[in-house]
């Protein structure tokens, strides 16, 4: 008896997402996110622009040298938290450094 009951399942789930291929239309999915896609196009293209760039080079220099003089005299806290702000920084240069690695121009042999 359950045999038949997970293929009636299997047969139902079938039909649904053959019927959604074909009506994607009534498959109730829209755009609805478009009103948020501007202000976080702002954001990115702020912390991925020139200023973001300079500002996370920057926040990594910083946090080396503050890590390479200091590193006796820290606290365990205050290495966490260099390493959070230098992490932030490397996550907003990434960008950067991935589209100079992959940005190919011209014959690749």
């Amino acid at each position: 008896m359950k045999t038949k009951t997970n293929q009636h399942l299997w047969l139902s789930l079938a039909i649904l997402v053959v019927l959604a291929a074909m009506l994607p239309e009534h498959a109730l999915a829209s755009g609805g996110l478009d009103e948020f896609a501007g202000p976080f196009e702002k954001v990115v293209n702020t912390i991925t622009g020139k200023w973001g760039q300079l500002i996370s080079v920057a926040g990594m220099a910083v946090c080396g040298v503050v890590f390479i003089f200091n590193r006796q005299d820290m606290g365990e806290g205050f290495k966490m938290l260099l390493q959070v702000v230098f992490g932030i920084c490397f996550i907003a240069f990434a960008s950067t450094i991935v589209t100079a690695m992959f940005s190919f121009s011209g014959a690749v042999i």
